[in-house]
């Protein structure tokens, strides 16, 4: 299923994806791998690596732990970045987190704030979702500017392990349950 937007569309990742994905990944892994928690070795970027990565994710979805998306342009189908929710356990109590990476080639062009604000509308839609929670370390202004664009608001400090390594991330919050 497409959830569509002015410029772009959200897609659901398939098995079908995997070699996408791969090549995705391979073009930003230094910008990827500087914002992502795990240390991912050579084996991660293969094809089979990402085939089973799709998979888990799949699974995840149909268990409601995790909503992973594409994100292509409506008029060429090209992916132009990656977006998920996924549900961890922060500070003792479950907490959806928003996750995204926009393909260095298009970096800059508002797509990844269009497709938050998608998939905003998707967990309010066809989800129990009450609130989403990201983050960013506080030198990637473009990342908070995403975030504050989506209706995000700020919540404060907090560390962040990104490749073993302890780093402060700002924290905002979006609550997806209308005002009483």
């Amino acid at each position: 299923m497409k959830y569509e937007s002015e410029r772009i569309y959200l897609r659901a990742w398939t098995a079908e994806d995997a070699l996408l994905l791969q090549h995705f990944q391979l073009r930003n892994r230094e910008q990827i791998e500087s914002i992502t928690a795990n240390k991912r070795d050579e084996a991660f970027y293969s094809l089979e690596a990402q085939t089973e990565l799709i998979q888990d994710w799949l699974e995840r979805r149909k268990a409601g732990k995790r909503y992973s998306f594409g994100i292509f342009l409506n008029h060429t189908d090209e992916l132009v970045g990656e977006i998920s929710l996924f549900l961890i356990e922060l500070n003792g109590a479950a907490t959806w987190v928003v996750g995204y990476a926009t393909d260095r080639l298009h970096n800059g062009q508002g797509y990844m704030s269009e497709a938050l604000k998608r998939l905003i509308q998707f967990a309010k839609e066809e989800t129990d979702i009450r609130q989403i929670v990201g983050g960013a370390v506080p030198d990637n202004a473009g990342s908070i500017r995403v975030l504050q664009k989506a209706g995000f608001q700020e919540t404060g400090l907090h560390d962040v392990s990104i490749q073993g390594v302890m780093k402060k991330h700002t924290m905002l919050t979006v609550s997806l349950v209308d005002a009483e």
